[in-house]
């Protein structure tokens, strides 16, 4: 999805800065509010992804790990 945001883009980046949200979290939250939803929970890191790929995620994590530790 691309969004043209014209002189909105500026007021967005001065919000993002001040409150350390995203462009993404603000624009959610606004849809939201305009649709009469409850902005929806996006979890982030392992718990985005399927329990497979998390696990895989987590096992690789782990090696890079170790391997800064020893070198």
């Amino acid at each position: 999805m691309s969004l043209r945001l014209g002189p909105l883009a500026g007021p967005l980046l001065l919000r993002c800065e001040s409150t350390g949200e995203t462009p993404s979290d603000v624009l959610r939250l606004a849809l939201a509010k305009e649709l009469g939803l409850e902005p929806p929970a996006m979890p982030q890191g392992f718990a985005s992804m399927s329990e497979k790929k998390a696990a895989k995620a987590r096992k690789k994590s782990g090696r890079a790990r170790r391997r800064s530790k020893s070198g």
